[in-house]
C-alpha cells in the first residue's frame, strides 16, 4: 500500500509540476503577444481611433502598407472636427509645398504659392482653380515669391519679390490676367506686402527697411528700422488709418502718405515677437508654451496664454470676433477666446509636423500649413476635446 501511494504521488508531483511549466510557457506566449501588441503602432492607433494616434503613426509610416487606411481614418476625424478641404498638390513638382497662402475677401478663393508661381485654390474643395498661366508668367518661368496678398475688391492681387540686386513689387487684375503695376525695390529683397483696406495704398516690408506704394499716384514711400518682422494697417475709431510695424520690442505707427512716425511703443515683455494680427490691433509674444497678447496701440499686456502641448510656433486672429488660432510644433492647433476664457476652447491634431502658418478669413475659416499639405478649416465644426470645465465658446 506505501508503495502504491508514493508512486501515486510521485504522479501527481510531475503532473503538478508538467501542468504548472504549461501555465509558465502559455503565460509567457501571452505576456508576448501583449507586449507585441503594445508595440504595433497601427494596431494602437486603431484602438485608440484619434487624430493624434493616426497622426503619429503616419510620422513614422514613410509609405508603409496601412498608409492609405490611416490617412483615410485621420480624414473622417478631421472632417467631424472642423476640416474643409486640403490644397490639391497634384500639379506640384514633388516635394514642392504651399507657401505664403492668402484668403480673398470672401474666404472662397485661396492664392498661394506652389512650383513655379502663385496660384489658386478652391477653399470648400480644395481643387486649383487657376486664372491662367499667363496671369505670373515671367521671362524665366518663374516667380520668386516672398508674399502675396488680395485686394480688399478681390479684383487684384499683389506680390513681393526677390531680384538679382533687390525686390520687386507685382499688382496683377484678375479680370484681364495682366500685370499692370510693377515697382523696383533697390538693395531689399520683398518679404511681406498687404493692401491698404481702401485697396489704395501697398505696404511692403525687407528687412529692415518698410514703406508704401501708390501705383494709380505713382508715389513710392520708404522708412527704414532695423529688424521689422511684421507689419498691418490699423484703423482707429475717428476713422483715421495707420501702418504699424513691429521689431522686437519695438511698435512703430506710421502716417498714410507721408511715412511720418506718429508713434513709438515699447513693449515689456521678455519673449522674441511672433507677429502682428492682421488688422493691426494686436502684437503676439511667445516662447515655449506660453503666448502674450499685448494692445498694439497703446502697448498694454491684454491677456496670456499658457502650457499648451508643445512649442508655440504660428498664430492668427479671427477678423469677426478677436479670437485666437495657434499652431504648435507637435501639430496641435488650438482655438482660444482670450476676453472669456483663461483655457483654449477646444484643439484638432492638423498636422504630422509643425503648424508653419496659419491664416484666419471670413466665414470662421482658417488656413494651416506644415510639411504634409496646406489644409481648410470650419471654426464653427471646431470640436472640444478638453473635457476640463470652462465658459462655452460664442456663436
Amino acid at each position: 500500500m506505501n508503495a502504491f501511494l508514493n508512486y501515486l504521488e510521485k504522479i501527481l508531483t510531475w503532473f503538478f509540476a508538467l501542468a504548472f511549466g504549461v501555465l509558465l510557457i502559455y503565460g509567457g506566449l501571452r505576456y508576448r503577444s501583449y507586449l507585441e501588441a503594445e508595440s504595433d503602432q497601427w494596431r494602437q492607433a486603431r484602438k485608440r481611433n484619434t487624430a493624434e494616434a493616426y497622426l503619429g503613426f503616419l510620422r513614422d509610416c514613410h509609405g508603409c502598407p496601412e498608409d492609405s487606411a490611416a490617412r483615410k481614418a485621420l480624414y473622417e476625424l478631421q472632417r467631424m472636427a472642423g476640416l474643409l478641404s486640403s490644397l490639391s498638390t497634384d500639379h506640384l513638382p514633388e516635394r514642392a509645398s504651399i507657401s505664403f497662402p492668402v484668403f480673398s475677401p470672401d474666404a472662397r478663393i485661396i492664392l498661394a504659392f506652389g512650383g513655379k508661381g502663385p496660384d489658386f485654390w478652391d477653399a470648400e474643395t480644395g481643387r486649383r482653380d487657376s486664372h491662367g498661366d499667363k496671369t505670373f508668367t515671367d521671362k524665366d518661368g518663374k516667380t520668386n515669391v516672398n508674399a502675396l496678398d488680395f485686394a480688399p475688391d478681390g479684383r487684384r492681387i499683389a506680390a513681393g519679390m526677390a531680384a538679382r540686386e533687390g525686390g520687386r513689387l507685382k499688382i496683377w487684375d484678375l479680370t484681364t490676367e495682366a500685370l499692370v503695376a510693377e515697382h523696383e525695390v533697390e538693395a531689399s529683397d520683398v518679404l511681406g506686402v498687404r493692401f491698404s483696406p481702401d485697396g489704395i495704398w501697398l505696404a511692403w516690408r525687407g528687412d529692415g527697411p518698410v514703406g508704401l506704394w501708390n501705383p494709380v499716384m505713382g508715389r513710392f514711400l520708404r522708412g527704414t528700422h532695423a529688424g521689422i518682422a511684421a507689419m498691418a494697417f490699423q484703423q482707429h475709431a475717428n476713422g483715421t488709418t495707420y501702418l504699424v510695424t513691429a521689431g522686437g520690442k519695438d511698435l512703430f505707427t506710421w502716417q498714410i502718405g507721408t511715412m511720418e512716425l506718429v508713434r513709438e511703443k515699447k513693449v515689456d515683455s521678455d519673449r522674441p515677437l511672433l507677429g502682428l494680427s492682421h488688422d493691426g490691433r494686436v502684437a503676439v509674444y511667445s516662447e515655449g508654451r506660453v503666448l502674450e497678447l499685448w494692445d498694439a496701440i497703446n502697448g498694454k499686456q491684454l491677456n496670456t496664454l499658457r502650457d499648451l502641448h508643445g512649442e508655440i510656433v504660428s498664430f492668427c486672429r479671427q477678423p469677426n470676433n478677436g479670437r485666437i488660432v495657434v499652431g504648435t510644433r507637435d501639430g496641435l492647433i488650438y482655438l482660444w477666446d482670450p476676453l472669456t476664457s483663461p483655457v483654449p476652447l477646444g484643439h484638432v491634431a492638423a498636422h504630422e509636423g509643425p503648424v508653419d502658418t496659419l491664416v484666419c478669413g471670413a466665414e470662421n475659416r482658417i488656413i494651416s500649413t506644415g510639411w504634409d499639405g496646406a489644409k481648410v478649416w470650419n471654426l464653427e465644426k471646431f470640436i472640444r476635446h478638453d473635457e476640463r470645465p470652462g465658459p462655452k465658446r460664442r456663436p
